[in-house]
């Protein structure tokens, strides 16, 4: 064969080789996109859950029923309850 076969054989394969790890490249980087998409929607519902938490936490509602049953207090009707002059 002539050099200029063998040369252009080279370049033929060192360009389909090139275009292989090119397309392999892509498909490795569409996977990492759509794990940290699934990752990204799944902290993004554990971020709603535990906000959910939190204002479930700090209700009004939930904070006299731990200030009655855990705490033992009750409830005072707002006539009874005396404030002192300013």
């Amino acid at each position: 064969m002539s050099r200029s076969v063998v040369a252009w054989l080279t370049l033929v394969t060192a360009l389909a080789l090139w275009y292989v790890w090119q397309s392999w490249q892509l498909t490795d980087l569409s996977r990492q996109v759509i794990a940290s998409r699934l990752e990204r929607n799944a902290l993004l519902a554990q971020k709603n859950h535990v906000r959910l938490e939190v204002i479930r936490a700090w209700s009004l509602d939930n904070i006299e029923r731990i200030a009655t049953e855990r705490l033992g207090m009750k409830k005072i009707p707002p006539k009874t309850l005396r404030l002192p002059p300013p």
